[in-house]
C-alpha cells in the first residue's frame, strides 16, 4: 500500500473505496482500505489499555502544544500593559508575530519531524519536542530584547510543539477503527481544555507576581505533562514496519481528492484563527471590560473542547467528512447570523457558545479524514503535508484582519475601535469557512454520490 493506487484500491469491508462508484441495495457502510495479507494494519484492536493510553498521551501533548499556544493573547496583553513587562515599547503588531509564529511554526516542522521519526522513532522525537517547549518558556522568562522573545516564545516554542505533537497526532488512528473519530477527538480536546484552564491561571500569576513567573510556571508544567504524554503513547508493532514518515511525499497529491482537502485545510484555518484573535478586541469595541472580553474567549475555547468530542461522536455515526462539511459551514453561519449583530455581553456569550462548539471539528477529524483518503500506511507523510497548510494562516491572520478593520474604518469614517469597523472582518470570517466547506463536497462525492451515506 505504498502508492496512490493502493490507497484507493477497492475494499471489501468497512469503508467504501474512494474511487468506487458501485451502488448496493443494502444500507451503505463506511469501509476501510483492505489490509495487507500478512499485517492487519487496518484491523486495529479498537480499544484496550495501550489504545486508551495512547489517547491519553496524545491528550497531554495537545495540552502543552496547541493548548498553550492559545494562551498567547494573555501574554500579549501583559507585554503591552503590565508593569513587569520588558516589552512595553514594542508595538502590538510586532508582538503579534511572536504569537503567530509560535502557532505557525508548530505546523512547519512536520516534514523535518518525519526525518527524526524515521531514524529515531516517535518517542525520541516527541521527547525532543517536549524539552524544547519547556526550555522555550524558561528562556522567554529571562528575555530582555524583542529578538530574544521572538526566538524563544516564538520560534523555539513553535518548532518544539511541532516535534511534540505532529508525530503523535496520528497514533490514535492506528489503534481504533469503529471509534477512530471519537478517539482522535478526545485526544485533540486537550488543547481546548488547556486554553480554558491556563488562560485564567497565567493571568492570575501575572497579576499576583510577574510575567516571568507565569512563563516559568508554563515551562515546568509543559515538561511534566509532556513527559507524561511521552510515557503513555504507544506505536503499534505492525505500524512501525508499515506506516511511512517521508519528508515530503508529493505522490500523495496524486490521490484523488487529497489536493482539494489540503486547500480546505489551508482556507478553513483562517476562519478559525481570525475570530480567536479578534473576539477580545471586538468585545472592547462594544464597551465590554477586559475581564468580560477574556470571559467570552474562555467560553468559546471551553465549548471548543466539547465540540471536538461531539464531532468525534457524530463522525463515528455519520462519517467524518460529512461532519466537517456541516460543522465548518455552521462555524461561518454563526459569524454572520450572531456575531455580526452582537452588541451586548449576552450576545457575545451566545456567539461564543455556538461558534466555539462548531469551530473545533477540524482539530478532531482532520487526521481521520486524511487516513480515510490516503490510507493508514501513508498517514504519517500525509499529516506532515496537511499541517504545512496551517502554517501561514496564524502568522498572517492578525495583519490581514487588522488591514480589513483599518480599511473599513476609513471607508465609513469611524474609529478603528468602533463596532462598525469590524463589519467586513466578520463577513470575511463567514465566507472563509463556508467556501472551504464547498471544497470538501467533491471529496465527499468521490466516496459516494448518495446523500444519506456515512462518509
Amino acid at each position: 500500500m505504498s502508492d496512490a493506487s493502493s490507497a484507493t484500491s477497492p475494499a471489501p469491508k468497512h469503508e467504501p473505496d474512494f474511487e468506487s462508484e458501485k451502488e448496493t441495495k443494502t444500507p451503505p457502510q463506511v469501509e476501510e482500505a483492505p489490509p495487507p495479507p500478512t499485517q492487519q494494519l487496518d484491523a486495529p484492536p479498537d480499544g484496550g489499555a495501550e489504545a486508551w493510553m495512547t489517547v491519553a498521551g496524545t491528550w497531554f501533548l495537545a495540552f502543552i502544544t496547541f493548548g498553550v499556544a492559545t494562551v498567547w493573547g494573555v501574554f500579549q496583553d501583559a507585554y503591552v500593559s503590565n508593569s513587569t513587562s520588558r516589552f512595553q515599547n514594542i508595538s502590538v503588531f510586532r508582538l503579534g508575530f511572536v504569537g503567530g509564529c509560535a502557532t505557525g511554526f508548530a505546523f512547519l516542522a512536520g516534514p523535518f519531524s518525519n526525518i527524526l521519526v524515521s531514524n529515531f522513532g516517535v518517542h525520541k522525537t516527541v521527547l525532543v519536542g517536549v524539552i524544547m517547549v519547556a526550555i522555550s518558556f524558561e528562556l522567554a522568562s529571562i528575555a530582555k530584547e524583542y529578538w530574544e522573545l521572538f526566538l524563544s516564545q516564538g520560534l523555539m516554542f513553535g518548532l518544539g510543539a511541532s516535534l511534540a505533537f505532529i508525530p503523535s497526532a496520528g497514533l490514535p488512528s492506528q489503534w481504533f477503527a469503529k471509534r477512530r473519530n471519537l478517539a482522535t477527538a478526545i485526544a485533540s480536546s486537550g488543547s481546548g481544555i488547556s486554553a480554558v484552564i491556563l488562560s485564567s491561571v497565567c493571568q492570575a500569576i501575572i497579576d499576583a507576581s510577574s510575567i516571568a513567573w507565569a512563563l516559568r510556571f508554563l515551562g515546568f508544567l509543559t515538561l511534566v505533562f509532556g513527559l507524561a504524554g511521552v510515557s503513555l503513547i504507544r506505536v503499534r508493532t505492525v505500524a512501525k514496519k508499515q506506516v511511512q514518515y517521508k519528508v515530503l511525499d508529493l505522490s500523495i497529491l496524486k490521490v484523488r481528492g487529497y489536493p482539494l482537502y489540503l486547500a480546505y485545510a489551508f482556507l478553513q484555518f483562517f476562519g478559525y484563527c481570525t475570530p480567536v484573535f479578534f473576539i477580545p478586541s471586538y468585545c472592547t469595541a462594544i464597551g465590554l471590560s477586559p475581564t468580560k472580553a477574556s470571559g467570552v474567549l474562555s467560553i468559546a475555547t471551553g465549548l471548543n473542547a466539547v465540540g471536538r468530542v461531539m464531532a468525534g461522536v457524530f463522525g463515528d455515526i455519520i462519517g467524518p467528512i460529512n461532519v466537517l462539511i456541516m460543522f465548518n459551514s455552521l462555524t461561518g453561519l454563526m459569524c454572520i447570523l450572531v456575531w455580526y449583530f452582537a452588541k451586548t455581553f449576552g450576545d457575545m456569550v451566545g456567539f461564543a457558545i455556538l461558534w466555539g462548539f462548531f469551530c473545533g471539528a477540524y482539530w478532531a477529524l482532520s487526521v481521520p479524514v486524511s487516513a480515510k483518503i490516503v490510507g493508514l500506511p501513508r498517514l504519517g507523510s500525509a499529516v506532515a503535508l496537511q499541517f504545512l497548510m496551517n502554517v501561514i494562516p496564524p502568522v498572517f491572520a492578525v495583519p490581514i484582519g487588522s488591514r480589513i478593520i483599518n480599511a473599513t474604518a476609513a471607508s465609513h469614517h469611524v474609529a478603528e475601535e468602533s463596532r462598525t469597523a469590524y463589519k467586513y472582518l466578520i463577513v470575511f470570517t463567514f465566507l472563509v469557512p463556508v467556501i472551504a466547506s464547498f471544497m470538501l463536497i467533491p471529496v465527499r462525492l468521490g466516496f459516494s454520490k448518495k446523500l444519506m451515506v456515512k462518509v
